[in-house]
């Protein structure tokens, strides 16, 4: 009797199977269903298998919301679909879904900060890609100073967050706000400061790290080819230390928001704690993002006699020792400018 019931038993479970094949593949098949566009879900915290299946059926991603929550079940899924917001194509089958969102591949945007990006820029970045609002970047980054190293007691800082924003390309979630977003970027900096070992670095120095990236920022923007970066740093570390100021037309153009092709002899007379040609030392924080070739190149700066540098029409600079020498660079670099 035994062996005319096992044959039974195996037909019967082969059937099981070819049926629940058919009922995940024809009503998971969701191609006809919603076709090609792209949708961006969001699963909220909390929320079950069944809601989800719900969700999806109503933005038109899922035909039969109970072949989802089948395709979850049997998968040993249910209840483990991660909240965030998603990406999903319409036509994706549901065992494509349910893989996504088991795993949480959440949707991000790639976002890029460039080398000597300051928060103004980030924050208009941001807000042409349809990120945030710049205006609200700049707010959340006037007095952010989550490290000790970031804080500062001059009131002319017009954000403590400035040159703290590390410059480097970030995947964001969509539903970050501006605050989320800089803290982010403030706290990868503090991970690549410490990475470097460049705190520990600079104390050798006899320098505190607000220093540095304050000093590097400047060089950052000065230097258009990486491998004068070192010598620019060791110009400014040379007046620095005669108490000579640093004159670094970064500053000025830093104080007046926008990026001149030439600063005037005007320019350098604007009454502003920023103006390093009318105050001496380093200005009351750093102006931009540096990157870690900067900083590096203001820990290890090139020792020579030059006091003096001026851009060359293809970005490099021609150093000098003595203003007389200096003068005659610039003479010589724009004789043909009137012909």
């Amino acid at each position: 009797m035994f062996k005319r019931v096992i044959p039974l038993l195996l037909a019967l479970t082969l059937m099981l199977g070819l049926g629940a094949y058919w009922l995940l593949y024809y009503t998971g098949n969701n191609t006809e269903f919603a076709k090609g566009h792209r949708y961006l879900v969001t699963i909220k915290p909390g929320m079950t298998t069944a809601d989800i299946a719900d969700l999806l059926h109503k933005k038109h991603l899922v035909k039969t919301p109970e072949a989802f929550r089948m395709e979850a079940r049997l998968r040993g899924l249910a209840g483990k679909l991660e909240a965030g917001r998603y990406e999903i194509v319409g036509g994706m089958s549901n065992s494509e879904i349910v893989s996504i969102l088991s795993k949480g591949q959440t949707y991000n945007v790639k976002f890029t900060v460039p080398e000597g990006f300051n928060v103004v820029k980030t924050g208009r970045k941001l807000e042409a890609e349809g990120l945030g609002d710049a205006k609200k970047f700049e707010e959340a980054a006037r007095n952010y100073t989550p490290y000790p190293y970031m804080e500062t007691k001059n009131p002319d800082v017009i954000f403590k967050a400035e040159g703290f924003i590390f410059p480097t390309t970030y995947q964001l979630d969509p539903d970050m706000t501006e605050k989320d977003i800089l803290a982010l970027m403030v706290r990868t900096f503090n991970t690549e400061m410490n990475r470097e070992n460049i705190p520990a670095l600079a104390r050798e120095k006899n320098m505190n790290l607000r220093d540095l990236i304050n000093l590097a920022a400047m060089v950052e923007l000065e230097a258009v080819y990486p491998e004068e970066q070192a010598r620019i740093a060791g110009v400014f570390l040379k007046r620095l230390h005669i108490y000579m100021p640093i004159q670094s037309d970064t500053t000025i153009q830093y104080l007046l928001g926008t990026q001149k092709e030439e600063v005037t002899i005007a320019d350098t007379r604007i009454k502003s704690p920023y103006n390093t040609y009318q105050n001496p030392g380093l200005p009351p924080g750093p102006i931009a993002s540096p990157g870690i070739d900067a900083i590096k190149a203001c820990l290890n700066p090139e020792a020579t006699e030059y006091l003096y540098f001026v851009a060359e029409k293809d970005g490099h600079h021609r150093f000098t020792k003595t203003y007389g020498e200096h003068l005659k660079a610039i003479a010589d670099i724009h004789k043909d400018d009137t012909k």
